[in-house]
């Protein structure tokens, strides 16, 4: 249930306004609308949020201590995402 809430969260959380300017004609992706249209970028105190949020994943990993195999992946996936969201996907542009 955890875990299933993270993901839309973390979404939520990386999100910028901008996005919504996207329409692949004059702004083709979200690199674009970064770089044009974006003047107070928040997601620095997002990505916080989202790290803290991510906590009990850590205590999720230290009571099964790696043995739960759903748990592992789930725990890598949601890090995964988070690193894309809010630093990679804007940062290979």
């Amino acid at each position: 249930m955890y875990y299933a809430f993270s993901f839309p969260l973390i979404y939520i959380l990386s999100s910028f306004k901008e996005e919504d300017y996207v329409d692949g004609v004059d702004i083709k992706n979200t690199c674009i609308a970064h770089r044009a249209l974006v003047v107070d970028d928040t997601r620095d105190f997002t990505a916080t949020l989202a790290i803290i949020f991510l906590i009990p994943c850590v205590f999720f990993l230290k009571k099964y201590k790696l043995k739960s195999i759903h748990i592992n992946i789930l725990t890598l996936a949601i890090i995964s995402y988070s690193i894309w969201r809010f630093y990679l996907r804007l940062n290979i542009c």
